[in-house]
């Protein structure tokens, strides 16, 4: 006997193929421009802006006249001049170091360092607006056309910015001249950064629980720097927490087909290894395994046409290699990986971090992520302009996102609150980093002391 089935249309079709869920809430990206480098390394720039006309003829397009290798170059040398700033130390008269070591990678407040801080920030931003002008320079009438456009579209305020690009910039330390008097002002400043680039990922709903589930997976040697004990903490008190600090640990959870983690936050120190021709750039933990992007790959390859799979953390990287300056620009490979296997986004830092500073700016960004009420585009951004503004601390324009302006954690009203002790994977180790450990970094300020790797 034939029975009649009843359905009922959750969402509209057409609004599913070209927006995301209506209930992520959030509106539209303002700007995507997307570098395309071809075999030749020349390099293609295509400005999108959502809701504008483009040229009668075109869309906003440009073959720039400045190589992709340039490009990185100058990427590079502008990581250089703010790891200088970060290594600032004052001299008296006679040219000999004046006063305690590296003042400004000694904690997060700038400001008794006022007068010598606000002129090097200043640097920093004519710094950001010559690599700016370096990228866009040119005399062919299509480039200076577009170049017109891009500056005048980055001088707005508050615009929610993609840039889609293989190469690897730090777009929030660069700045425009948005006229008047004063510095350029920084892009991570002005607007809502991202950087993509990664293959198509696999997209699933985001989990919307009570308890947030989280992992610390960090070096037990970076246990008491900073506020490092005050994120244990945080993130113990505000989710169901999951402690790691050996690679067998996350590598058995990277194996496991349902990886349904919310968040993974890595404090940690940065690895660069070269064998030959071949070079490793990966993060560790506790041990001497190196975390890279074909370990990732390696474990999660498997599971890529699966529908079962889950694997949707937003991964915070507060590690970098010390030594080495465009290795932290590499570790975006390892970010990359987790992209692709379907991490909402990575955030990351483009240069070596203070410890202190670090940890501070992990403890304000997991604090504010954690109550689930701002993107992470948002919280960024928010943190340049605390930083910056009220302390006179630049370092959080060092932090970019990869992928992730939307990522949001959804959180349901629960009525009862997370044990501080879960340890979901019993791997015998408490759920909060001890604050008595052995093995602390080195306090010599040519050391990772002054460095969140």
């Amino acid at each position: 006997m034939a029975h009649e089935l009843h359905s009922e249309v959750v969402h509209n079709p057409s609004d599913d193929l070209t927006q995301w869920p209506g209930d992520h809430g959030q509106r539209p990206l303002d700007l995507t421009v997307v570098l395309s480098v071809g075999s030749d390394d020349r390099v293609e720039v295509i400005a999108l802006p959502h809701g504008k006309r483009a040229p009668r003829t075109r869309v906003h397009r440009a073959g720039l006249q400045v190589s992709g290798t340039a490009i990185r170059g100058q990427a590079d040398r502008l990581r250089a001049q703010w790891q200088a700033f970060v290594r600032h130390q004052p001299l008296d008269a006679d040219g000999m170091p004046s006063g305690p070591p590296f003042p400004f990678a000694a904690g997060h407040d700038l400001r008794p360092c006022r007068s010598t801080v606000i002129p090097m920030i200043e640097a920093l931003a004519e710094a950001g607006a010559y690599t700016l002008d370096r990228i866009l320079a040119g005399t062919d009438n299509d480039l200076v056309r577009f170049r017109e456009f891009l500056l005048d579209e980055l001088s707005q305020e508050d615009l929610r910015i993609s840039f889609d690009s293989g190469l690897s910039v730090p777009w929030p330390m660069l700045a425009v001249r948005a006229g008047g008097p004063g510095a350029p002002a920084f892009l991570g400043h002005r607007h809502e950064i991202e950087q993509t680039g990664a293959s198509y990922a696999p997209f699933r709903p985001p989990a919307a629980r009570s308890f947030p589930v989280t992992s610390l997976n960090a070096d037990l040697a970076l246990g008491s720097v900073g506020r490092s004990e005050d994120v244990a903490q945080l993130l113990a008190h505000h989710s169901e927490l999951t402690v790691r600090t050996h690679a067998d640990e996350l590598v058995k959870s990277l194996s496991d087909i349902e990886f349904d983690e919310d968040l993974m936050y890595f404090w940690c120190h940065g690895a660069f290894e070269e064998y030959g021709a071949h070079r490793t750039v990966g993060v560790r933990l506790s041990d001497d395994k190196v975390i890279d992007a074909d370990l990732v790959h390696q474990h999660r390859d498997g599971f890529r046409s699966s529908r079962e799979s889950v694997f949707r953390p937003f991964v915070v990287l507060n590690a970098c290699h010390a030594g080495v300056p465009t290795a932290t620009a590499e570790l975006e490979y390892l970010g990359r990986a987790f992209v692709e296997h379907g991490a909402t986004g990575v955030l990351g830092p483009q240069i070596e971090i203070p410890q202190v500073f670090a940890s501070e700016y992990a403890h304000t960004f997991l604090d504010r992520y954690l109550s689930g009420t701002q993107t992470a585009g948002e919280i960024c951004r928010d943190l340049v302009r605390h930083f910056l503004n009220e302390l006179h601390n630049p370092l959080a324009l060092a932090y970019l996102l990869y992928c992730g302006i939307d990522s949001l954690l959804e959180i349901r009203p629960c009525t009862s609150s997370p044990s501080t002790s879960t340890n979901r994977e019993d791997s015998g180790h408490p759920a909060v980093v001890p604050s008595q450990v052995t093995g602390s970094p080195s306090t010599s300020p040519s050391t990772s002391a002054h460095r969140s790797g």
